[in-house]
């Protein structure tokens, strides 16, 4: 019962937050047109995660912040290197061969509008304040970004992945969502939102 009641939250909040995110994209990309596709929530422990994300040796983006407020935690979103060199492509209209400090900044900005969608999705699902930190960003294999950059999140075992899916006329766009919440406060979460258990 657990898994599955906060597997159905976790998945409502996906949707909610995708509906954000999509609006968000669409402005920065100028009216590009976007389809996405159901997210794809999964509860998994940290190797699965990796594993999730490409394995350890995959080079990938990830944006990341501190959330604070009534739930502490973390979040970060998380790009294959293909994904990240296509979405500065879209943004910039310009071919993107190496990601430079103009491409960064760009993805870091991007990256705070995906993970404050889904901060946003979950305060409305909960009338709970969620305060993000400035982002922080960074390019490296997927294991060492969990390693550097996730493990001071100090979470118990498990972790939340919500991966999302962008189709635009011509491109697909892969990334992953990740929610590290402080445990105890997700409980008070849960049991304001009348989840005996979740």
């Amino acid at each position: 019962m657990y898994y599955n009641t906060k597997l159905d939250f976790l998945k409502e909040l996906g949707n909610i937050g995708t509906g954000h995110a999509t609006t968000a994209l669409s402005q920065m990309l100028k009216g590009e047109l976007l389809r996405i596709e159901v997210p794809n929530v999964q509860l998994l422990s940290f190797n699965e995660a990796v594993a999730f994300v490409g394995g350890l040796e995959q080079v990938v983006v990830g944006i990341f912040v501190v959330v604070s407020g009534d739930v502490k935690g973390h979040m970060a979103f998380i790009l294959p290197l293909g994904s990240a060199k296509t979405l500065v492509e879209l943004l910039t209209n310009e071919s993107c061969q190496e990601l430079d400090e103009m491409a960064l900044s760009a993805l870091q900005e991007l990256g705070n509008i995906m993970i404050t969608s889904y901060l946003n999705a979950l305060a409305k699902l909960s009338n709970a304040t969620l305060l993000p930190s400035v982002p922080g960003i960074a390019v490296d294999m997927a294991g060492a970004i969990w390693q550097s950059v996730l493990a001071g999140a100090e979470v118990v075992n498990m972790a939340t992945l919500i991966r999302t899916e962008f189709f635009t006329m011509e491109k697909a766009i892969q990334g992953d969502i990740i929610f590290l919440p402080d445990e105890e406060d997700f409980q008070k979460l849960a049991h304001s939102l009348g989840l005996e258990e979740i």
